[in-house]
């Protein structure tokens, strides 16, 4: 007995494709899909497949780092910054040896920066680009199944 990969159910899979998608489904789920004639017997994933680990640890970016996050309004404070040294986009972006164009996305909101130019942005400009964020502990319910595939369906019928 394994958990159904559309709805979450506990029951004896079947491998069935969905809209192109194979997936371990339970009895009721079939109905979505297609079953798949398999040469062998198989049985679903028990496991997660993980990329397997190289021997240099990669950098951690601001997005792996709990107690620290880019500003939702990094944005603006980019932009209020570079405009308070009088600097253009084509001044900021030469001091930083960057292009007016990533200049540009950055202070549009269209690019999250790496860590490297955070960094160099925070020293250049003398803002805080960073902030303090409350590491926020979430528990399951009892009753919590988790989320599926099904959660994030939209159905063509809607």
């Amino acid at each position: 007995m394994s958990d159904c990969e559309r709805c979450g159910r506990k029951a004896r899979l079947q491998l069935v494709e969905i809209e192109g998608a194979r997936m371990y489904v339970c009895p009721d789920c079939t109905r979505f899909g297609n079953l798949v004639k398999v040469d062998q017997p198989s049985s679903p994933p028990t496991t997660m497949v993980t990329r397997p680990r190289t021997e240099r640890t990669p950098k951690p970016d601001a997005l792996t780092k709990r107690t620290r996050e880019l500003a939702e309004d990094y944005p603006r404070r980019i932009q209020r910054a570079r405009e308070k040294k009088g600097w253009s986009r084509e001044d900021l972006g030469r001091k930083l040896n960057e292009r007016v164009s990533i200049i540009t996305k950055l202070e549009n909101g269209e690019m999250h920066p790496p860590d490297s130019l955070i960094k160099k942005l925070e020293r250049t400009l003398e803002v805080k680009l960073m902030e303090d964020v409350e590491e926020v502990h979430v528990t399951a319910d009892a009753g919590s199944r988790g989320m599926t595939l099904a959660d994030f369906i939209v159905y063509k019928d809607r």
